[in-house]
């Protein structure tokens, strides 16, 4: 993968135009900055139900942004404008002083993007990672985008109450081995409740979490 350059991460920048791939195929594409770091957030909190490792497992609970927020992850995405792999739709001035003083809608440029996501798809589980990015985004999606900041803010591990503003929340440990965290462990208490009988899939459960997420965040 030389083409990405020697200076960045390019684990960062895979995930990134992975979660892009993801949300163009289902249709939530020009995305937003703040929806995209909100769903690049519910991909790693809920990452176990695939047993995938998260791209990263702790973020800053920040309180001067509305929802989760990756300075790595938005680095990575002005990356990939700069060299041409994800192309800004809109960009517009906002009053806002505690987000960004610009908002920008992002969309994959087709032809260099998809050479590099057919690079990344020859590599080990990384099939089976955007299986699961796109059975998110399909959820992610349903809720409405003026919501979608506030629904990963209600998620049971960024709301946590014993986690005070400015900490960070750690959903990993140390040593690199994945470990609980309350949204993996809330999606997984819906098979308490299926039918007797019935055993729920994994994208059953990441479904219906996320549309927990979705009545939350519409009150």
């Amino acid at each position: 993968m030389s083409f990405w350059g020697e200076d960045v991460n390019v684990a960062i920048l895979a995930r990134v135009l992975q979660l892009m791939d993801a949300l163009e195929r289902q249709g939530g594409t020009p995305i937003g900055a703040l929806d995209f770091h909100a769903f690049a957030y519910l991909a790693n909190v809920l990452s176990p139900l695939w047993a995938i490792e998260p791209i990263d497992d702790s973020i800053l609970k920040d309180k001067t942004k509305l929802g989760p927020y990756y300075p790595k992850l938005q680095r990575g995405l002005e990356t990939l404008v700069g060299r041409g792999l994800v192309e800004v739709v809109e960009l517009r001035n906002t009053k806002s002083i505690s987000e960004f003083p610009q908002r920008a809608t992002f969309r994959l440029s087709h032809g260099p993007a998809r050479q590099a996501l057919e690079q990344i798809g020859d590599l080990p589980d990384e099939q089976d990672t955007a299986f699961f990015l796109q059975e998110l985004a399909g959820a992610f999606l349903e809720i409405k985008d003026d919501k979608r900041d506030d629904a990963a803010a209600l998620d049971a591990t960024f709301s946590d109450p014993s986690i005070a503003s400015d900490r960070v929340i750690d959903f990993g440990d140390f040593t690199g081995r994945r470990s609980p965290n309350p949204s993996w462990n809330t999606a997984e208490t819906f098979q308490r409740y299926a039918p007797k009988g019935v055993t729920l899939n994994r994208a059953e459960k990441l479904a219906m979490y996320v549309r927990l997420l979705k009545r939350k965040a519409n009150g």
